[in-house]
């Protein structure tokens, strides 16, 4: 019988509830979060931090535009606004951990960005999402739409409909190994 690690993040409430008038200064430690939720059998020892930066947007002397993130526990946020979730952790057990879920809930007052959900290179993972809360998950979701003419169609699910990303990570994580996903999202 194989063993089923799941591991799960919440920041659910990434800014409060008041209405982004103007820039928002975002929780302080929300995005140097060294604080990681981890349930297993047998009780391995995988440690993750969920770290989130904002996009910064600049031109260089030739005027071009170049992407850089910023971190810190005090950024200010404001509607439209991409920022960047990283899990990142490692396997600080002496045992290799098999069937390694992630999950991670997208953050309210935020819209998930289509694609941009990716594991570490080294670490081959099926990215699953869920449009229910978090109950079921699958690689393309779908939602039923009721046209002008009364028949119903079914369509990729919009990406304001997203509330979960699941990463199952394909092999095994080594003992001492570190382990990496990331997804970003716009603030609504």
């Amino acid at each position: 019988m194989k063993r089923q690690f799941a591991v799960g993040l919440g920041v659910t409430a990434l800014l409060l509830t008041m209405p982004f008038a103007s820039k928002l200064p975002v929780v302080a430690g929300l995005f140097d979060s060294n604080v990681a939720i981890a349930k297993a059998a047998q009780h391995p020892k995988v440690q993750l931090a969920l770290l989130g930066e904002k996009q910064v947007i600049s031109k260089d002397a030739q005027g071009k535009e170049t992407i850089s993130w910023q971190g810190g526990s005090q950024l200010a946020v404001q509607a439209g606004d991409v920022l960047r979730y990283r899990l990142m952790g490692k396997n600080e057990g002496d045992r290799p951990v098999n069937n390694l879920t992630l999950n991670q809930p997208i953050p309210k007052s935020t819209v998930f960005i289509l694609k941009s959900a990716k594991a570490n290179a080294s670490q081959a993972a099926q990215i699953t999402y869920s449009i229910d809360g978090g109950r079921s998950f699958v690689e393309t979701p779908t939602v039923q739409v009721k046209l002008a003419n009364g028949k119903v169609e079914t369509r990729p699910a919009p990406a304001e409909a997203y509330t979960h990303i699941r990463w199952k990570l394909s092999k095994t994580l080594a003992a001492k190994a570190p382990v990496t996903a990331e997804y970003q999202v716009k603030v609504r």
